[in-house]
């Protein structure tokens, strides 16, 4: 595993800080067959979807929603969510909904948007997930850690965790390939 720590300007559109903006120009490339379900304002993924209707996403469903409609198979996903209950409470409130979303803990809140989605990566396919923590899709989900990028953005905000996970074949997979590369 590789780990990273650079230190770049904090900014409300993750992709575009540039250290971010460079992994993903390595692992995403032209995201045709990435699905993004927090895409904002800026994401490479083919096929996104964010609450903001006002966002250049294809789609404008609840994370939940439209995670649990997605079919067929892909190269990998951007994971991207509100990181506090703060931000998921203001993403919500902005637009009229009423979050699906624990009052505890936020990150677990997505458990059910990231069991949607695991299933539907291509074996040795991609998550890249952003947040305050590295945990990921995780071991249960067939994802191991390859690279880690931490950013610091100095003062008081908090850093920027990018974690890079490669999907293992198992030995239930139903997918083409299912038997590894």
């Amino acid at each position: 595993m590789k780990i990273i720590r650079v230190w770049a300007m904090p900014n409300k559109w993750t992709f575009t800080i540039p250290p971010i903006a460079d992994l993903l120009s390595r692992y995403v490339g032209d995201g045709k067959g990435w699905i993004d379900p927090f895409a904002g304002m800026y994401s490479p993924a083919e096929f996104t979807n964010d609450l903001n209707p006002d966002s250049p996403a294809t789609e404008h469903l609840d994370a939940f929603d439209w995670s649990a409609k997605l079919s067929g198979l892909f190269k990998g996903c951007l994971f991207d969510p509100p990181y506090s209950l703060v931000q998921v409470s203001r993403s919500y409130k902005d637009f009229g909904l009423k979050s699906r979303i624990g009052t505890t803990d936020p990150t677990a809140s997505f458990k059910e948007v990231k069991d949607h989605i695991a299933p539907l990566i291509l074996p040795s396919g991609h998550v890249i997930s952003f947040g305050w923590n590295s945990n990921g899709f995780g071991k249960k989900r067939y994802f191991n850690i390859v690279e880690i990028l931490l950013v610091a953005h100095g003062g008081g905000h908090n850093d920027t965790i990018v974690t890079v996970e490669r999907k293992i074949p198992n030995l239930f997979d139903t997918t083409p390939n299912g038997e590894g590369e």
